[in-house]
């Protein structure tokens, strides 16, 4: 990964040259911001750990789990409980990162620019995440087959790997690139579904057709997608903070994972009317993400000579100011589902995480955990959006939110 001075219009947040009252009002968070960042970074590796409390020793029950750490207090619930080290999993998830290292150096993939720096650079990417995703599964497929890798393994080795991570994302303090926490996400799910298997003799359809075929879906698009990552709120304004950190390393594995951590311990068949409704749901979902993300990154490539919807694309001039200190123009999209609502692709991902979810029938809060998530973070994001886009498009974004009135909900909101 090299980097280059910046030289396109891509962002750094600036104050817009049509508002310069908003210069610097992302530079300097309010007190509520500094107070609840504060809080998230300090209570959510206990939230992650209270959920392998409640998988490893209350059978999923957040509510039972609750009850006890009431009872008991917060300090002895966890003290008597907190996960454990072991050389197995600090040695496996080294090895593991040094794989993925080595697939990332060695492995070819075309090469594109990521977003200007605030010291006005853009780093180059090397975007082989695909071909380094289909290495690792051979190389775990072939090693299950052969007897050399036990596919349960994650799963048996689940409180050494969250306490490694939760070391991981504090002492190392960074993470090697944003699809690794996808990468590890899906292995979780194939040692928690093979882990069902070993435990009660089978595989139910649920966990095999929807959470990890639709699960394979999800991380298969972000890799022939991977450069869109660059073109959104995460990969145009996050620095290595404790959001891509923590997030990636210690919270992912385990949040996006509860549904097969569920059904591991309780296997469930949905009625074939429940599972063709939650696949439909998914795809629902998945489409309504995808061509919103597409009509962006197209309309974007043309420079607006494209249609969409069958009709001639529309758009708002806008212009900003970048980190070098000069003015560039772009394009606001007014069409499609742009021309409906600003962040058409976020009830898009929450409904396939819906799907998701609901693949564990009425299983309590314990897998619906990703949606809640979910949910949460598309509304934060949806402000948090916005207001980087009032400061830097100024009086043209405005204009976007006149002509587009809904942020994600027609009608609703």
């Amino acid at each position: 990964m090299t980097s280059i001075k910046a030289e396109t219009s891509t962002d750094t947040l600036k104050a817009s040259p049509n508002n310069p009252d908003c210069r610097g009002q992302q530079l300097k968070p309010s007190w509520l911001i500094e107070i609840t960042s504060l809080i998230l970074c300090t209570t959510t590796p206990f939230v992650v750990i209270y959920y392998w409390i409640t998988y490893e020793y209350f059978g999923t029950s957040i509510i039972t789990a609750a009850r006890v750490a009431y009872s008991e207090g917060l300090f002895q619930f966890f003290i008597n409980r907190f996960p454990q080290p072991s050389k197995n999993a600090v040695f496996g998830y080294a090895a593991w990162l040094a794989f993925q290292a080595l697939l990332y150096i060695c492995l070819p993939g075309r090469e594109a620019l990521g977003p200007i720096t605030p010291g006005g650079r853009r780093l180059r990417y090397k975007l082989n995440g695909l071909a380094a995703w289909g290495a690792t599964v051979a190389v775990w497929t072939l090693g299950a087959i052969s007897g050399n890798i036990d596919p349960t393994w994650i799963a048996k080795n689940w409180e050494g790997l969250i306490w490694t991570t939760n070391a991981f994302a504090v002492v190392a303090g960074g993470e090697l690139h944003p699809r690794i926490g996808k990468m590890w996400d899906w292995r979780h799910d194939l040692s928690f579904a093979a882990y069902q298997y070993q435990l009660h003799g089978y595989l139910t359809y649920t966990m095999v057709v929807v959470v990890v075929i639709l699960r394979i879906w999800v991380v298969f698009d972000f890799f022939v997608n991977e450069l869109w990552f660059f073109y959104t709120l995460d990969g145009m304004y996050e620095s290595f903070g404790f959001y891509n950190i923590y997030g990636f390393s210690g919270m992912m594995p385990v949040f996006w994972t509860l549904q097969t951590q569920y059904l591991a311990k309780h296997p469930k068949e949905l009625s074939n009317i429940a599972l063709i409704s939650v696949i439909l749901l998914f795809v629902a979902g998945w489409l309504i993400r995808f061509s919103t993300d597409y009509q962006k990154m197209k309309f974007r490539q043309t420079g607006g000579e494209c249609r969409i919807w069958g009709k001639k694309a529309k758009g708002i001039k806008a212009s900003y100011q970048a980190a070098d200190g000069k003015l560039h123009h772009t394009l606001l999209l007014c069409s499609g589902w742009w021309g409906l609502v600003r962040h058409a692709n976020y009830p898009g991902s929450v409904m396939y995480t819906l799907a998701l979810c609901a693949a564990c029938g009425y299983g309590g809060i314990f897998p619906y955990t990703e949606a809640i998530i979910a949910g949460g973070m598309v509304i934060h994001r949806c402000y948090r959006d916005e207001v980087k886009c009032a400061a830097k498009y100024g009086k043209d974004w405005h204009e976007y939110c006149h002509r587009v009135h809904w942020r994600m909900i027609p009608g609703v909101f």
